[in-house]
């Protein structure tokens, strides 16, 4: 979770950063200091607000992106994402706090295994979206398009001088 939330920094702040060769280095030492740390001190709560924080760094700045984007099908797809980031989150949340509540009902919902669909999806549309941001910076004249109508994808036309 952490090494996705550093390629989402490194997509969104990449163009602004003066120092183009040392931001890969330092977002690498960076999540393997961290897994490292992670790995022999098992942070539990420590984890998971390292990794708010971390989403939080980029929340302005794919706001910005988001309202720079003209494609609305790339929009959909920001949209889908903080959609399935606030389902994932509150179906999250109630399985922690409800858990012995609701393994009593005779249908259990499976909250957890909930999350993860919630999450891999969240996880799919935000990298789909930052891929889409990502080409139009390269000047790559990405558009968003449906696999069998459903599933959306970034198509990308590099120029023939790249």
């Amino acid at each position: 979770m952490v090494w996705e939330v550093l390629l989402y920094m490194y997509i969104l702040y990449s163009p602004d950063w003066h120092y183009r060769s040392t931001m890969p280095i330092f977002l690498f030492l960076y999540g393997a200091g961290f897994a490292t740390a992670h790995a022999v001190f098992r942070y539990g709560v420590g984890f998971k607000v390292h990794y708010v924080v971390l989403c939080l760094l980029c929340t302005p700045r794919m706001y910005k992106y988001y309202i720079y984007t003209q494609d609305v099908l790339a929009k959909r797809l920001a949209k889908l994402f903080l959609g399935t980031l606030l389902l994932g989150s509150l179906v999250g949340v109630c399985d922690r706090v409800f858990c012995k509540e609701i393994s009593r009902w005779p249908i259990n919902p499976q909250g957890h295994a909930l999350w993860h669909v919630f999450m891999g999806f969240n996880s799919y549309f935000a990298n789909t979206f930052l891929m889409f941001c990502r080409a139009e910076q390269r000047g790559w004249s990405p558009k968003v398009v449906y696999l069998l109508g459903v599933l959306p994808y970034v198509k990308i036309e590099k120029p023939k001088s790249q």
